[in-house]
């Protein structure tokens, strides 16, 4: 007797296909029936395998031939996260709904960034040009490095790195995932790629320039991702399993998701052997219970007895001066580069824009510097 075991959400969002044994999808979101292509009644008929089917998302139930197969069900430990986006004309129809007075805070978020900065926004989807590709995700792996070394954290990403790398390129020009993209000017800071699926994104790999902080740029993704979503009649934006306080804040669906064990009926054998998988699996999912706890745990304490972030004091001045005899320095270059999250939060503080931002070195020795805009000044010492 064949087991096959079938990571059902992987199969739908990164390969954009549904398993051959399943002859439809059926939405939670609209009651509709997505007809799979590929459906293989010879799978069907072969009364020699058992399907072990996890990551089931409770909104894209499969359907399978009840006359032929029994199941069995698990609920499994992590919960998946989604946004449905029926009714909701733009993300700031989104936003009223789910976050209601705090709604302001989002928006004028995205609002200080772009009157600091030249910010554009652009979503590649069904045609990218190799080269800009290349570029795009070279920066993505480095901010994916910075912000891994920040958290004092392992990416598992990291570590197939290649393999993403090699695979989006094709995935982005076949419209089955799209690369989003924020800029400064002509520097991208942030980039994420996400997988769709019959009208839906899922977000897949994120990240952005730490050094922009102090701007929520998690919130300016989701938010201008969502208004993606809508102008292009995307039913659903799905940020996957993991439990994180963002997704709980912007999701309005909050699943489990399902173990289901599928083997025929008339065959004695599947069924010792599907019992035998089924208490095997929840015996799986008790001790991952345990793990992921003590795990998570221990990840806490790690952060907090490795703070690698360079220390230093703020002293805000009351009088500008723009006649300073100091030297002027140019923070982007890589010997200032630590000074570029402290101006970064001078602007948002401030809501000076950064063409009218200037830093002035007072000590080499004692590393004090002079950060000074058009209406406000401070003094920063490392």
């Amino acid at each position: 007797m064949k087991k096959e075991h079938i990571d059902y959400f992987f199969e739908l969002y990164e390969k954009g296909v549904v398993p051959k044994i399943f002859s439809k999808v059926n939405s939670l979101e609209n009651q509709e029936s997505y007809v799979n292509p590929d459906y293989d009644e010879n799978l069907v008929k072969n009364e020699d395998k058992i399907y072990s089917v996890f990551f089931i998302p409770d909104y894209l139930t499969p359907t399978f031939d009840t006359d032929r197969f029994s199941s069995k069900i698990i609920n499994q430990f992590f919960k998946g996260y989604a946004i449905f986006l029926d009714g909701f004309s733009s993300a700031d129809a989104y936003i009223k709904h789910r976050f209601r007075s705090n709604a302001k805070g989002i928006r004028r978020r995205i609002k200080r960034l772009e009157s600091c900065f030249q910010i554009s926004y652009k979503t590649f989807y069904g045609e990218i040009d190799e080269n800009e590709y290349n570029s795009l995700m070279n920066s993505l792996h480095q901010m994916l490095i910075r912000r891994f070394e920040q958290r004092n954290d392992v990416s598992q990403t990291l570590t197939q790195w290649d393999r993403y790398k090699k695979m989006y390129f094709s995935l982005i020009n076949e419209k089955k995932a799209s690369l989003f993209v924020a800029y400064e000017k002509e520097i991208p800071i942030i980039v994420s790629l996400n997988h769709h699926f019959q009208g839906r994104l899922f977000s897949s790999i994120s990240s952005y320039d730490i050094d922009y902080g102090k701007f929520s740029l998690g919130s300016v993704e989701i938010y201008k991702k969502l208004d993606w979503c809508i102008a292009n009649d995307h039913k659903s934006y799905e940020m996957g399993m993991g439990d994180l306080s963002y997704k709980r804040e912007w999701c309005n669906h909050i699943y489990n998701f399902k173990h289901q064990i599928i083997y025929p009926k008339k065959s004695f054998l599947a069924g010792i052997k599907a019992n035998l998988e089924f208490i095997k699996a929840s015996l799986k999912e008790f001790i991952f219970k345990i793990a992921y706890v003590r795990y998570k745990n221990f990840k806490a304490k790690r952060k907090k007895s490795n703070n690698l972030q360079p220390q230093f004091q703020i002293f805000p001045l009351e009088e500008t001066q723009n006649d300073l005899e100091y030297e002027t320095i140019d923070y982007n270059t890589k010997s200032y580069s630590f000074l570029r999250n402290v101006v970064f939060d001078f602007l948002y503080s401030s809501i000076e824009n950064v063409k009218d931002v200037k830093v002035f070195e007072v000590s080499k020795e004692e590393k004090s510097y002079l950060i000074v805009g058009k209406s406000k000044m401070q003094k920063v010492v490392f």
